[in-house]
């Protein structure tokens, strides 16, 4: 599962950041790229962490694994406005936010497939 969410994860990001291109540019793609890859990066983590006992009945542990994966998911919703900031020549703000956003719902969505 981890193999598949980070190859749907690459291509997502690839097609925001020729989005972000068609936006801003090449900073648009750059903006849209990193995060798209930063989404893929936290998002292949958190379902490695989850991915261990599922159905095995330890449902605390289950569920603290998930939790600790919402909060690697949250850091990137940290780390965006904070790139932004910092430098927004590099990270213009929507195609960032679209990379960031626009691989991570997708991937959350593939994740649920897994509970069926």
């Amino acid at each position: 599962m981890v193999r598949q969410t980070a190859a749907l994860g690459i291509l997502l990001a690839l097609v925001a950041g020729l989005v972000g291109r068609a936006v801003a540019g090449p900073a648009g793609f750059r903006g849209a790229v990193a995060f798209g890859g930063l989404a893929v990066v936290l998002q292949v983590i958190a379902v490695a962490l989850a991915a261990p006992k599922i159905g095995v009945g330890d449902y605390q542990g289950f569920l603290s694994r998930w939790t600790a994966g919402i909060g690697l998911r949250f850091l990137g919703v940290v780390v965006l406005p904070a790139a932004v900031l910092t430098d927004r020549a590099a990270f213009p703000p929507l195609p960032s936010a679209l990379g960031y956003l626009g691989v991570l719902v997708p991937l959350l969505f593939f994740e649920i497939r897994r509970f069926r």
